[in-house]
């Protein structure tokens, strides 16, 4: 079982056997006694004649008994412990999985490598963890070679948002327990890490220009849809790079621009003819996350509309489709005989006194030709729906007519007095939206209100079809999808630069997408259903002037030595055995004084 000395400064105590040593060989200055007789003389030890001097080494059991006092006291001094039978040092790395961590990346991995053998050197068995800020339980590594830690770290690709350490510190603690090391490496000082986590920061101020904001207008009549981006200098100093766009195989010329400390500009252009994706590129440097942008012309699903409403209703409904996008005419291809073919929305009216059906996925507005001259009365008041939250239709005068039927598991999303003003309907494939008052009669066409609810329930209509889109997101942003469902449904396949994953239908909530920048589809078989890009877009992950670098692991090797080692058992024999010794030492020095003839003279 190994030693080791905890204070190893205490050997310097081993200097007083020489000095002991010396003592010894030096010799007494010759005293004069006078004396009657002569036989005497025998009985009095030689002494130097000439003062102090260096001599043999006389043999005697107080040289023993100091040189014994030097060593036990060198043995309590050092302070020496043994590693416990069952040690094992636990070490958990909590890794920032932030982006800006991709910069420094090489540097944690050094710094990882270079000092946390350290912590284990004077220990017996070391178990390792590696875990993500991010997650909060799930590892990168967990064993007890510290060379699988290190290739266990080539796979680490830091990409997350700013975000709070604490859940993944308070599972590594857990792992860790109350004598384990656990260490944050990151790229920014924090002064209040929780659970007794030790810092490890390898960041440094570094220069970084990069896209901080993207949006694609779309294309007015007979116009080509524009993109807009923002560029961003994060240094304190002025900074110039090259940009240019790229469309498939083809690319612009390279283009300057420079900007001041802090500044921004914004760059803008159009599609390329028959381009539907394009890449805008800036010149690299040391953090590239944010040097390349990849846009694609956002599309959203196609829905197809029909209406059959009353004449007089006509105008209102053309302006409606007509503010709608990507929602062309239905038009039936009566030679192909599919009589299951139908449009995905219809606006139809409502004669209270004339009834008929309205379509299963409809807007309905009321529509009574003999309207009364009477008006609803009461206060309007709003559901608590999201389709209707944030609208206000306190200015809405509408007429007193005759009511839609109202069904039991219809929801009412606005009232006047005791009378629902707008329904809605949502049973099996029912799904209609009812304006339960005269719309035409009424000013609902001059409210705000009243579009953008109808838009509101259009687009809930698009995002339950079973279509593909167009769509920019950010990282890890998560994707909703339409899909098929059933016993012989195809899984769902995430398609990037990275390869390809599966994802089963009841996990289709966890799509997410990309964490590196990049293209990307998802398709259910064969049916596309999401055509996207993927971007970085957190721009407090791009700021370095705030990273810095310190390491608060030096103090760790003392503290788990304690931990993980015993103190000697026997150091207070030890001491009482040094106290023993101390006072036969200076009991026989005593003695010998008394029986030297210079104290028998006096």
């Amino acid at each position: 079982m190994p030693v080791f000395f905890s204070n190893p400064a205490g050997f310097w105590a081993l200097l007083g056997i020489p000095v002991i040593l010396l003592i010894h060989f030096l010799q007494r200055q010759s005293q004069r006694l006078p004396s009657s007789t002569l036989f005497l003389l025998d009985a009095i030890d030689r002494r130097s004649l000439r003062g102090r001097k260096i001599d043999k080494l006389r043999n005697s059991l107080p040289l023993w008994l100091q040189l014994l006092s030097v060593l036990v006291l060198t043995w309590l001094l050092v302070a020496p412990r043994w590693n416990s039978a069952s040690s094992v040092q636990r070490i958990v790395l909590v890794l920032d999985s932030s982006a800006s961590m991709e910069a420094f990346r090489e540097a944690a991995v050094e710094a990882i490598e270079k000092q946390i053998p350290k912590l284990t050197a004077r220990t017996g068995q070391a178990a390792y963890t590696v875990l993500e800020s991010h997650l909060q339980g799930e590892k990168l590594y967990r064993g007890e070679t510290f060379s699988e830690l290190v290739d266990s770290l080539e796979g680490w690709q830091p990409s997350n948002s700013a975000h709070s350490p604490e859940g993944a510190l308070r599972v590594g603690r857990s792992l860790a327990g109350t004598s384990g090391a656990l260490i944050y490496v990151t790229d920014h000082l924090n002064d209040s890490l929780p659970y007794g986590t030790t810092l490890l920061s390898i960041g440094e101020t570094i220069e970084n220009v990069g896209f901080a904001g993207l949006s694609v207008r779309s294309p007015e009549e007979g116009s080509d849809p524009t993109w807009q981006v923002t560029v961003r200098n994060y240094s304190d100093t002025q900074q110039t790079r090259e940009w240019f766009l790229a469309a498939g195989q083809e690319r612009t010329s390279a283009r300057s621009i420079t900007l001041d400390p802090g500044a921004t500009r914004t760059l803008s252009g159009v599609f390329p003819a028959g381009a539907s994706r394009v890449q805008l590129v800036l010149e690299p440097d040391r953090f590239t996350r944010d040097d390349t942008l990849f846009v694609i012309r956002p599309e959203p699903k196609e829905i197809t509309l029909a209406h059959n409403v009353a004449p007089n209703a006509s105008e209102l409904i053309a302006d409606i489709i007509g503010s709608l996008e990507n929602a062309p005419i239905f038009s039936s291809d009566e030679s192909s005989g599919d009589e299951t073919s139908r449009p995905d929305l219809v606006f139809s009216t409502y004669n209270p006194l004339d009834p008929q059906p309205a379509p299963p996925v409809s807007v309905v507005l009321l529509n009574q030709k003999n309207v009364p001259r009477t008006f609803f009365k009461g206060p309007i008041v709003a559901a608590n729906h999201g389709l209707i939250e944030g609208l206000n239709w306190q200015g809405l005068i509408a007429k007193s007519t005759a009511s839609i039927p109202v069904g039991e598991k219809d929801v009412p999303l606005l009232w006047q007095g005791d009378r629902p003003l707008i329904l809605l309907r949502e049973s099996g494939e029912i799904r209609q939206l009812l304006f339960n008052f005269d719309v035409i009669q009424s000013n609902a066409a001059r409210l705000p209100s009243f579009v953008v609810l109808i838009h509101r329930f259009v687009d809930a209509v698009r995002a339950d079809k079973i279509a593909a889109r167009n769509e920019n997101a950010e990282l890890r942003q998560p994707v909703e999808l339409a899909f098929e469902t059933g016993e012989n449904a195809a899984p769902l396949i995430l398609s990037s630069d990275a390869g390809e994953r599966t994802f089963p239908l009841n996990r289709a909530a966890l799509i997410q997408a990309p964490s590196q920048p990049g293209f990307f589809t998802v398709r259910q078989g064969n049916r596309p259903l999401l055509n996207g890009s993927a971007n970085f877009a957190d721009t407090r992950e791009a700021d370095f002037s705030e990273a810095a670098t310190r390491s608060d692991i030096s103090g760790l090797p003392k503290e788990i030595i304690e931990h993980q080692t015993v103190t000697d058992p026997l150091w207070k024999l030890w001491a009482i055995g040094l106290l023993l010794v101390a006072l036969l030492t200076w009991h026989i020095l005593k003695q010998a004084d008394h029986r030297s003839p210079a104290a028998r003279a006096t």
